[in-house]
């Protein structure tokens, strides 16, 4: 003979599964009176999930930003120390000599004027 406490027991989870997927739950006051907080609760998650998006963006964009600045720092100085060997007074008489400009071998002259 089945126990009686069985069949009660079946019998409330028969009631309660019905209760949820027949949509009674959602039709009674207290449910209802709890809704703006749930849309509330809903509002600050889409905040919360797309202020995490934004700020993998702006992660993102920084990363790129950085690499683009070192490789800057790097041709800054790669071209700077092109320009001062080619500043260099011996590069100079090089650069000059085939265009026809010699260098001075006279020492400078001062010019005084007295008034």
């Amino acid at each position: 003979m089945p126990c009686p406490y069985r069949i009660r027991r079946n019998m409330k989870k028969k009631s309660f599964f019905n209760e949820y997927l027949g949509g009674d739950v959602f039709s009674k006051f207290s449910v209802v009176k709890q809704l703006p907080f749930v849309l509330y609760v809903a509002f600050l998650l889409m905040l919360y999930i797309s202020n995490t998006y934004w700020a993998e963006d702006m992660r993102l964009e920084y990363k790129n930003k950085s690499k683009l600045l070192e490789n800057r720092r790097v041709e800054s100085v790669s071209l700077q120390a092109v320009i001062t060997r080619l500043s260099s007074q011996s590069e100079l008489v090089k650069v000059l000599k085939h265009k026809g400009i010699n260098e001075s071998v006279e020492p400078v002259k001062r010019i005084v004027i007295y008034e």
